[in-house]
């Protein structure tokens, strides 16, 4: 997916393996380049939690757990976690946080299934945050397996989204990698200008998405909003079903619109591995999910149209 013109303002940070900017229109520059820090500050205080590779980090101890431990979470990792699940079983572990790393290390070695990992449930309370590995049910369980690798940037753009509210800066486009995009307002409100005869869809910022499909919308206008995409154009062929643990043979592209970008960000990698006939009855259960899927070159897909106008 493609950012804005040049001419707004842009602010850029490393983090979780990819390239995160900040494009917040307006005359204050200065001012604008203070929020994009704090909100970075953000993104880099949630990767320390979310970090699975760091053994100091709240996924890492989660992975340790043994059967009928439990260790306290901060807030953030529980609604990560939370929302992980609920996807999955919207989904029917099209996605699933707890699968992924289980699912890359069986296809890695060469192994015909995956091991199933150890189950554990979240446990909420006033001020209090659990995460406890329940005791395994069935011989040949691995250990619990957490990966947030496919909504964690998405969480962590809705905080920074949030961030960036609580200093006044009401309009700005952010994203992680390009892969999903969070869209506050609009760059014409920030400007002043005034709004356009246009349908309101074309009111927000434009993001690029299909370039190169034929027959998928080249940009959506987003305002409010989260988008992101899963391809092969990106990873290539790698990506893998987290149901099997053996790389996805449904889609070449898959993009999904959804209120908060840790949703979209999860349901985009389930959708690429989803039938087109699956991802239409998520999007007729939930209508405030977009979905735009390349089933093939030239076969695009596109429920609840409203989310990816023509013509756009």
């Amino acid at each position: 997916m493609s950012a804005p013109p040049s001419a707004v303002p842009r602010f850029a940070h490393e983090a979780m393996t990819t390239l995160f900017e900040i494009f917040i229109p307006g005359p204050d520059e200065i001012y604008a380049g203070q929020a994009a820090r704090e909100a970075f500050r953000e993104i880099d205080r949630l990767e320390a939690r979310f970090n699975r590779f760091d053994p100091g980090s709240e996924i890492s101890r989660i992975n340790r757990l043994l059967p009928g431990e439990e260790t306290t979470v901060g807030i953030e990792t529980f609604e990560c976690l939370a929302l992980a699940e609920a996807v999955r079983l919207e989904t029917g572990g099209a996605f699933d946080a707890n699968a992924r790393a289980a699912a890359l290390d069986a296809f890695a070695e060469g192994r015909d299934a995956k091991p199933e990992p150890a189950p554990f449930e979240l446990l909420g309370g006033a001020g209090s945050c659990l995460v406890r590995r329940l005791e395994e049910e069935r011989p040949g369980h691995g250990p619990i397996d957490l990966d947030l690798g496919g909504i964690g940037k998405g969480y962590a753009l809705d905080r920074a989204g949030q961030l960036l509210l609580t200093w006044g800066v009401p309009d700005a486009l952010l994203h992680g990698g390009t892969s999903t995009v969070l869209a506050l307002g609009s760059p014409a409100a920030a400007s002043g200008t005034e709004p356009s005869r246009e349908s309101s869809e074309r009111t927000g910022w434009p993001v690029g998405i299909g370039a190169g499909w034929p027959g998928a919308p080249e940009r959506v206008f987003l305002s409010g909003r989260a988008l992101s995409g899963s391809g092969t154009e990106v990873k290539g062929g790698h990506i893998l079903d987290p149901r099997t643990g053996r790389p996805a043979r449904g889609n070449l592209a898959a993009w999904a619109s959804a209120p908060t970008a840790a949703l979209s960000d999860a349901l985009s990698t389930a959708f690429f591995v989803m039938t087109a006939d699956g991802v239409e009855a998520c999007a007729a259960r939930n209508p405030e999910i977009g979905a735009c899927l390349v089933v093939a070159y030239g076969d695009v897909r596109i429920f609840n149209p409203r989310f990816f106008p023509a013509g756009g």
